[in-house]
Order: structure tokens, then sequence, then C-alpha cells
């Protein structure tokens, strides 16, 4: 199942790209001082951070609606592994931590 069908893999595009979907500065393979930019800017998501937050906060109840929300907590547990994978391959980032970076 994606968890983000409407959204295809965020690609470089450069700077006169209109497509809100892409990188406009990071491009992974350009070379910059004999490394490329994914060797420099080793980006990594926080899994706790990305996926938990319930749009909560001290004024109101959670507001979040997402497509891993599943009948059970455990179900929804499962499928938010899923679709931070999925998030992970569609940003194309190789690496992630659990709570914080």
């Amino acid at each position: 199942m994606s968890y983000f069908p409407n959204v295809e893999k965020i690609k470089f595009e450069g700077t006169a790209s209109e497509n809100p979907f892409a990188f406009r500065h990071y491009n992974p393979e350009e070379v910059v001082l004999g490394k490329t930019q994914r060797e420099h800017l080793r980006f990594a998501l926080a899994y706790w951070h990305t996926m938990t937050q319930d749009g909560s906060d001290p004024f109101g109840l959670p507001t979040n609606q997402r497509t891993w929300f599943g009948a059970t907590a455990m179900e929804t547990a499962k499928n938010r592994v899923d679709a931070f994978f999925e998030i992970l391959e569609k940003l194309d980032v190789d690496y992630f931590c659990f709570h914080d970076i």
C-alpha cells in the first residue's frame, strides 16, 4: 500500500522549477569541493517527530489525520513504519534516527 500515492519521488529540478515537490538547490550528484552534495549534506529524518506528531498543542485536541492510522494502536504502529520508509524513499534520504538528530 502506498501512503502517499499522489507524491512522486522528489528530484532536483533547479531554480527555474515551479514544481512544489522538487529540489531547487540541492542536487545530490553535483560535486562541490571534491564531494557530491549527498556526501556533504547527509540528511536524516527523525522517526518520532515526523510520524507521531498528532497536531495537538496546549490549546486544543489533535487535528492531524494520517493515512497510516489503523483500527488499533498496533495496526497504526505497523503502518507508520511502512509510511516512514516510503517518505525516506520519496525524499531520497539515506539516514534516519528514532527521535532527535
